[in-house]
C-alpha cells in the first residue's frame, strides 16, 4: 500500500561504549552544558507543510525489513493526510518483479527508513530512474543496533545490508559510528544539536535535536544540517562539525529518524525540520510514467527478496491518520 513520499532510514555504526568511559576520556566536566529535559515544560509547535496545487502520493517502503516504528510513521502520515495528501505503504508483494516499479510510477515521492533486506539490481535501477525523473526520495539512517542472545550471550549487529548500494545509487553516503557531544547535549551525550545551513530542509531552523545520529555526505549536493565543532564520531573519536542532513536536487538524506518520535517532534526546531522534510517530498515535479518497466530479474541474475517483511495490510489500501 502506498503512503506518499518515501523516507529511507539506514542502519550504520558500531557498539556503544559506556557513557562513564566517554565522559572521563573525552570531556572537561566543568564545561558541560546539559539541557534539563526532565524538568522543563513541554514545548509546543505546529508542523506546517508547503501548499501544493494538487494532492500528492507518498510511498513508504516497508518491504525491506525497514526499522520504522508506528509512532514515527504516525508523525509523517498524520501531517501528510491532514494537508490533503495520500500515503501508501509498499508491502513485500509490491516489491516483487515489476510490481516495485509499478508502485513507484503511481507515487510522487518515496520514503525509505533503515532497510535491512537487500534491494535487487532492478529495484535500485527503479529508484534511481524515479529520482532522475523528478520523484522525491527521502532517506533516514540510524546507527546500527546491537543485541545479545543465546547461551553464551554473543552480540549480533542488525545493519542495513543494502544501504551502500542504495545510497550509492542516489549519490549520498552515511558514515559508521554514532555521533555524540560531551560538552553540550540534550538529555544524554547522544542527544546532539545541529544547526541549519542551506537548502530547503534548513529553512527557518536555528537548531534541532537529534538523539541518535550518524554523519551523512553527498557527492554533489549541499549540507542542510551541521553539528557543533565539539561533536565526536564514536567509531574514530574524531572531533569535528559533521553534516547530519544533505540534499541533492531530488534526494534528501538525514542521519537520524528519532526527530519524528512524539517525544522529540516539538523539541527545539524539530517540528520545523519535520515540516521542511515533508514539504520537500510534496514539492517535486515528477514526469509521468517513470520508472519504466524493469527487465525480468531472471535476465539480470539478481535475487528476489524472500521471507516475511513489512505489514500484512492488503495491497493498495490507503492509510488513514494513526492515533498519536
Amino acid at each position: 500500500m502506498l503512503i506518499g513520499a518515501v523516507a529511507l532510514p539506514f542502519v550504520t555504526g558500531t557498539a556503544s561504549p559506556a557513557a562513564d568511559n566517554l565522559a572521563s576520556q573525552q570531556t572537561d566536566q566543568s564545561s558541560v552544558r546539559v539541557a534539563d529535559y526532565a524538568n522543563r515544560s513541554a514545548e509546543t509547535g505546529t508542523i506546517e507543510l508547503d501548499q501544493t496545487p494538487q494532492s500528492k502520493t507518498i510511498l513508504i517502503d516497508r518491504a525491506h525489513g525497514n526499522q520504522l516504528d508506528d509512532e514515527k510513521l504516525s508523525t509523517m502520515v498524520n501531517a501528510l493526510v491532514k494537508a490533503g495528501h495520500e500515503v501508501q505503504i509498499a508491502s513485500q508483494s509490491q516489491a516483487r518483479g515489476s510490481a516495485w516499479n509499478e508502485s513507484l510510477r503511481g507515487a510522487d515521492a518515496l520514503v525509505v527508513v533503515n532497510p535491512t533486506k537487500t534491494y535487487t539490481q532492478a529495484q535500485l535501477a527503479g529508484v534511481r530512474e524515479f529520482a532522475n525523473g523528478g520523484g522525491r526520495v527521502l532517506l533516514l539512517a540510524d546507527p546500527s543496533s546491537v543485541s545479545t542472545g543465546g547461551i553464551f550471550g554473543f552480540a549480533t549487529r542488525e545493519q542495513s545490508t543494502q544501504s551502500t548500494a542504495l545510497t550509492s545509487a542516489l549519490g549520498v553516503s552515511a558514515q559508521s559510528g554514532y555521533l555524540f557531544n560531551m560538552n553540550e547535549y540534550e538529555n544524554n551525550f547522544k542527544g546532539i544539536y545541529a544547526s541549519g545551513v542551506s537548502g530547503p530542509l534548513a529553512d527557518g531552523i536555528d537548531r534541532v535535536v537529534l538523539r541518535d545520529a550518524v554523519s551523512v555526505q553527498s557527492a554533489s549536493g549541499q549540507t542542510a544540517l551541521r553539528t557543533g565543532e565539539d561533536t565526536r564520531r564514536e567509531s574514530t573519536r574524531r572531533q569535528d562539525a559533521f553534516s547530519v542532513a544533505v540534499t541533492t536536487r531530488n534526494v534528501a538524506f538525514i542521519g537520524d529518524s528519532d526527530f519524528l518520535a512524539p517525544q522529540s517532534v516539538y523539541t527545539a526546531d524539530n517540528e520545523v525540520l519535520v515540516g521542511n522534510t515533508l514539504s520537500f517530498l510534496i514539492t517535486g515535479k515528477k514526469r509521468p510514467n517513470v520508472p519504466s518497466e524493469p527487465e525480468p530479474e531472471s535476465e539480470r541474475g539478481a535475487p528476489v527478496p524472500s521471507g516475511p517483511s513489512g505489514p500484512s495490510t492488503p495491497s493498495g489500501e490507503t492509510i488513514t491518520p494513526l492515533p498519536r
